[in-house]
């Protein structure tokens, strides 16, 4: 039987000596996955169902393990099965926070952040101080993000509540973690599809409502301030062009960075009603291995379909020699334009 990602870490994890408590107990998560829905928009979305796999936490700035092998265990960031996340993180670009926000009885602490060109992932510790963590199996955040001047630029919340346009529409994934009946851990990752973020340095991610899905009371619904302010690290780029034009298909633009590769294009036909051939889209290298966008920004635009996705690769991948494969077309090989 195959064994899954974390019983491998586990059993390798046991077999290092001299490793920290607060090691081992990263590794005695159990994963549950929390379904998020995005706020009504005017162009149809395709969010693909996020996978609650066993992930490892980055430990904090400063603290020294024994063993070089753990730290390398301990690079991996979000519990997404992102590749590209993943990499990223194993090459620095995870930057631990451990800054601590109480309203309403709700204590968070902002513990990990990531930010490339298109996603921000974080990674929060959250303790109810009245609500039973052990009944508690979901849990939902509402956010708001501003830059450094205080504009909004993007948001998650309940359509009860005002909205300021933003020029961000993220789509939001999350993922709630429970780890050994004492504290919630929830991970947020925010994908922007159509448009690079802005520069988040010093910008802010403010949780206004947290809702808490319990056995017992159902819905728990906490209303609460815990703003964060963000120091992502340096965002790179690379650009890449079709190597040659296809038939039926203009790429518009495809950039690689720091976790992340979004490409941008328009097909000759009419494209919106058929949501699943997105998920079958896929980025490729010259090892032949196959990456998926999680979901597609798709809108009509004089007959023809612009679709923007992104996909979980990363600059720090040797391979470069990439083709996106969409069924029905000839491969589109892309070459970098520098």
């Amino acid at each position: 039987m195959k064994k899954s990602l974390d019983d491998r870490l586990h059993e390798e994890m046991n077999r290092e000596q001299e490793i920290p408590d607060i090691v081992q107990n990263a590794f005695d998560r159990s994963y549950t996955k929390i379904r998020s829905k995005s706020k009504k928009e005017t162009k149809k979305r395709w969010l693909k169902p996020i996978s609650a796999a066993a992930a490892c936490t980055v430990l904090a700035s400063g603290m020294i393990l024994s063993n070089d092998t753990a730290i390398a265990k301990l690079k991996a960031f979000l519990g997404f099965e992102d590749a590209g996340i993943e990499l990223a993180s194993q090459n620095g670009e995870v930057q631990y926070s451990g800054v601590t926000q109480s309203s309403q009885d709700i204590t968070v602490t902002l513990e990990n952040t990531f930010a490339d060109a298109y996603r921000v992932g974080v990674q929060m510790e959250i303790l109810p101080k009245n609500i039973d963590i052990n009944d508690i199996y979901n849990v939902n955040i509402e956010y708001r993000m501003y830059d450094s001047a205080g504009k909004e630029i993007d948001s998650h919340v309940s359509d009860t509540k005002p909205l300021a346009p933003t020029v961000i529409s993220a789509s939001p994934y999350m993922n709630t973690l429970k780890e050994n009946g004492q504290s919630m851990i929830v991970e947020l990752l925010l994908e922007s599809k159509e448009m690079a973020w802005p520069s988040l340095d010093n910008a802010q991610l403010v949780i206004e409502t947290i809702h808490f899905y319990t056995e017992k009371k159902g819905i728990v619904t906490i209303n609460g301030e815990w703003p964060f302010t963000l120091t992502p690290t340096k965002v790179v780029t690379q650009s890449f062009e079709a190597e040659k034009a296809v038939e039926g298909i203009q790429l518009q633009s495809a950039t690689l960075t720091n976790g992340s590769m979004h490409i941008s294009l328009m097909v000759d036909a009419d494209l919106y009603e058929d949501e699943n051939q997105f998920f079958e889209w896929a980025l490729s290298n010259e090892k032949g291995e196959s990456f998926y966008a999680r979901g597609a920004s798709v809108k009509l635009k004089d007959g023809k379909t612009v679709v923007n996705l992104v996909y979980p690769y990363s600059i720090w991948n040797k391979e470069k020699q990439i083709s996106l494969n969409i069924k029905g077309y000839e491969k589109i090989k892309l070459i970098s334009k520098e």
